[in-house]
């Protein structure tokens, strides 16, 4: 220790401009701290921040070493207590006054999108292979007429043809008996017994804009049987426009019993008016003439109604004369015997047999 307190150095006290500097300095530091200041933006977000806290979807998974976090499975979602989905439920979109119904509504737009789209896929697939692969039509029987379609427009269909026996030439035979028409009587000897019916049917297998008509007979007891042949439009939208067709067939005439005379290859041709009005008088079905000379309905024609043709209408048989014209053979119980040829003289091509039916100009 110092004996003498006198010695010791004076102590420095501070001056008064060094307290008054402090304070300044004091008093700058504090004057950045304002009560009313607006404070400053926080601190942008870290990149690398858990994405439970980016999107606030909850708190991530508690787990330490010594309890692990269970095994992840994308399809099981349980909260801290164990509840399923919780995430999912406590998000803040959903928690949200509507949410679920939201998100019903937008599963069931989806759900019906898929179903359309599945619909009209499946419906698109069957149009297409039902156009790629037509359903297979029965092949026609040559022999048979196809029944007219209901809706086919005129001409078609299923027509009754009332005629009359206008005139008989019997020159291409030297026996003019060997040659005949039923029914055996011309209009200009009574037109009542002259009276003949055919019924035909048209069918059009074509379009509207190109048709494909065609002709085809049913059973008479003239035996004119064709099928299937084409019918010609003859002067188009004109008062003689007409349908005409040509095909052939055997006649067969009995000049007497027992005596068979064959015409093979005989023509017939038919005129068929759409403008031309026809004549004559009334058919007269109750007459025993008219009755055996009408013809009855083919059991291969799927219709049985016959609507009457109301314009002109006129078919021709027709043979010229020839070395075989005609045959001639005796029927034994229905067994052909010998050919006759006794006063049978062949005569020329140009001269004709023929039996014109027509129900105008009479």
């Amino acid at each position: 220790m110092l004996s003498n307190p006198s010695a010791l150095p004076p102590i420095a006290r501070p001056s008064t401009a060094s307290k008054r500097s402090r304070a300044n300095s004091i008093d700058v530091r504090l004057s950045i701290i304002e009560e009313d200041g607006v404070p400053p933006p926080p601190p942008p977000k870290a990149h690398n921040r858990p994405f439970s806290r980016r999107w606030n979807i909850g708190d991530p998974p508690r787990a330490s070493y010594e309890n692990p976090p269970p095994k992840y499975s994308p399809w099981v979602a349980t909260g801290p207590k164990g509840e399923k989905l919780w995430e999912v439920r406590n998000n803040k979109y959903i928690a949200s006054r509507g949410g679920w119904k939201r998100i019903c509504l937008v599963g069931f737009v989806v759900v019906a999108i898929l179903v359309a789209l599945i619909v009209g896929l499946v419906l698109g697939l069957k149009k297409s292979k039902t156009i790629s692969n037509p359903p297979e039509t029965l092949p026609s029987n040559s022999s048979s007429p196809s029944s007219p379609s209901t809706t086919a427009p005129f001409p078609a269909g299923s027509y009754t043809f009332t005629t009359y026996l206008d005139a008989v030439a019997t020159n291409c035979t030297s026996v003019s008996a060997d040659w005949q028409c039923a029914p055996y009587r011309t209009y200009s000897d009574s037109p009542s017994q002259a009276l003949a019916i055919y019924q035909w049917i048209i069918t059009d297998s074509g379009s509207p804009s190109s048709p494909n008509l065609t002709i085809s007979s049913s059973n008479n007891p003239f035996n004119v049987e064709f099928a299937n042949v084409s019918l010609a439009l003859v002067d188009p939208d004109l008062n003689s426009e007409q349908y005409t067709f040509t095909s052939h067939f055997n006649k067969v005439v009995i000049p007497s019993p027992g005596l068979y005379c064959y015409f093979n290859n005989t023509v017939v041709e038919g005129t068929l008016y759409t403008k031309r009005a026809k004549s004559g008088p009334p058919a007269m079905s109750g007459s025993s003439t008219a009755s055996a000379a009408q013809p009855t309905a083919r059991k291969d024609v799927a219709s049985d109604t016959f609507e009457e043709w109301k314009y002109a209408v006129q078919t021709t048989h027709s043979i010229g004369g020839g070395s075989t014209v005609p045959e001639c053979f005796h029927m034994n119980n229905g067994v052909r015997g010998e050919r006759v040829s006794d006063g049978i003289k062949p005569q020329a091509p140009d001269d004709m047999c023929s039996c014109v039916y027509q129900n105008y100009d009479l």
